[in-house]
């Protein structure tokens, strides 16, 4: 059987918003903060703050000659000074504003969504670029949770300027003390996962315990209890860190994945989810780390969530190419999936990869659902991979339950048009297995056989050859083109077979042409 494999969906799993990866240019309105590379300048942390602007033409015009993809803006609100770090400054759109007072619109990195908020020009009190991570971290307030807001949002706009170091410091507080700013940390976390992965190994053993000590995989004094403050919140965290850690680098992720099991009977569908995909991505690197926890993947199979769903199908697939007998009790809602045609293409697809290993191993446990993947062999809504392994899967029960595959042979003979090569190649190989057993059952079918001798597939040619072969006398039709392929074909299995199929349908007593 040839196999298309299961597929499972890379995204980072976090509550990130998405943001294009560079800002607008510059345009009539003001300036807005370049998407340029910014300048690197190594003793940028002691970098004195340019004087507050006395007009915001002034304020835009400094703001470009930064070239730098964040700025920080020193502004007076409520009678104290805040660090604002900011990705977009445009003047206020006239008659936005109820006064006149000159003031500029701001996009905040820590603002979810970033949305522009007006600040008046007298309220800034100095402008400051930020060209590298020391700059960030000079700027930085000293506040534990601040920080971690700040560095969060960077981490959307400007990943290059989060210094991974200082948000591992806020992993390694007190989380009773500081569950708000480890939660931001965790998040900031999922989202550098995706753009700077080899900076973000040094979290995953952190991250690991954390999951650990919310989600009950570690028991004891270091267990985060349901009475500790923020622990809900922390474990969703924990867990979307993991999930986009699991997608970048799932080998490191690997030695902790256990942890996530608890997760997967979570009540919150958030964290269920996040367990899930975490698994899954893990399944995709070392399935035999995850078979253990197949019987809670199977839940998923039944869910509303559909992307959990997808990751569950995916993951169970590929514990089935090292463990098929993990999978085995639950083939019947693996093929609930497969006929669900409201489903994704790409969780039915891992659906059938999973059977489809299955089938390899214990034919029995499949064939009473032969008839559901012959009737995806024509659905309209099954793709060209859900088809290439239904017809797979029929042709591995043909190897054990030839009788019970007899019954379809004509749609499998319609399948050999299929305009996909797999799914004919599987298909031909099903039927190949029929004509083994009940020649008389393809005698009708011999001219769509002969011309598969014509496929540009090596593997239908092949396959074509044994079931002319197995028809024998009642496919002498087929000589001459037999006798063609056995010449001149480019593989040789196809020579080879086809050889073998002239004496068949010739009785062994016909000369070869050629000869």
């Amino acid at each position: 059987m040839t196999v298309v494999r299961g597929i499972i969906s890379r995204a980072v799993i976090s509550n990130r918003k998405p943001s294009d990866s560079e800002l607008d240019t510059e345009d009539e309105r003001g300036s807005r903060v370049s998407g340029e590379e910014p300048k690197r300048n190594e003793t940028s942390a002691t970098t004195t703050d340019e004087p507050p602007p006395a007009t915001v033409d002034a304020l835009l015009a400094s703001i470009r000659s930064f070239a730098a993809e964040v700025v920080v803006l020193h502004c007076v609100e409520d009678g104290r000074q805040r660090p604002t770090f900011a990705t977009d400054v445009s003047p206020v759109p006239d008659g936005a504003r109820s006064d006149d007072t000159p003031a500029v619109d701001v996009s905040c990195v820590t603002a979810e969504p970033p949305v522009a908020r007006p600040i008046p020009l007298e309220a800034i009190e100095s402008v400051r670029p930020i060209p590298d991570r020391a700059a960030v971290t000079a700027a930085l307030p000293p506040d534990t949770h601040a920080r971690a807001t700040i560095l969060r949002g960077l981490a959307d706009h400007a990943p290059a300027l989060v210094d991974v170091a200082v948000v591992l410091s806020v992993l390694d507080r007190d989380p009773s003390a500081h569950p708000a700013a480890l939660v931001a940390a965790l998040d900031c976390l999922a989202r550098l996962a995706r753009d700077r992965p080899d900076d973000c190994l040094a979290a995953v053993p952190r991250v690991g315990t954390l999951v650990s000590r919310t989600t009950g995989a570690e028991t004891g004094t270091e267990t985060i209890g349901a009475d500790t403050t923020g622990r809900d919140e922390i474990r969703t965290g924990a867990l979307a860190a993991f999930a986009a850690l699991a997608a970048t680098c799932p080998e490191h992720v690997t030695p902790h994945v256990s942890s996530v099991f608890p997760a997967l009977d979570a009540p919150g569908p958030v964290d269920a989810s996040a367990a899930v995909a975490c698994v899954a991505h893990v399944a995709g690197d070392d399935p035999t780390a995850v078979v253990d926890c197949a019987d809670d993947l199977a839940g998923f199979l039944d869910g509303d969530d559909a992307d959990g769903r997808k990751h569950a199908t995916y993951a169970i697939g590929r514990i089935a190419a090292v463990d098929p007998g993990a999978v085995r009790p639950m083939v019947g809602r693996l093929v609930s999936v497969v006929d669900d045609p409201t489903a994704p293409q790409v969780t039915r697809l891992n659906a059938t990869c999973a059977v489809g290993r299955v089938a390899r191993e214990w034919p029995d446990a499949v064939v009473d659902h032969v008839p559901t993947f012959v009737a995806v062999l024509d659905a309209d809504t099954a793709g060209v991979g859900i088809r290439a392994n239904a017809a797979g899967v029929v042709g591995d029960v043909a190897v054990t339950h030839v009788v019970d595959v007899r019954r379809h042979v004509d749609a499998l003979v319609a399948a050999v048009d299929d305009e996909d090569g797999v799914v004919r190649a599987n298909a031909t190989t099903a039927v190949a297995r029929v004509a083994r057993e009940f020649p008389d059952a393809l005698v009708d079918a011999v001219d769509r056989l002969v011309g598969c001798l014509d496929d540009e597939e090596s593997l239908v040619r092949e396959n074509a050859c044994w079931t002319l072969g197995y028809l024998r006398e009642d496919a002498r039709v087929a000589r001459s083109e037999l006798d063609r392929l056995r010449v001149d074909d480019a593989s040789q299995r196809v020579r080879d077979r086809a050889c073998w199929a002239v004496d068949e349908v010739t009785g062994g007593d016909g000369e070869r042409a050629g000869d």
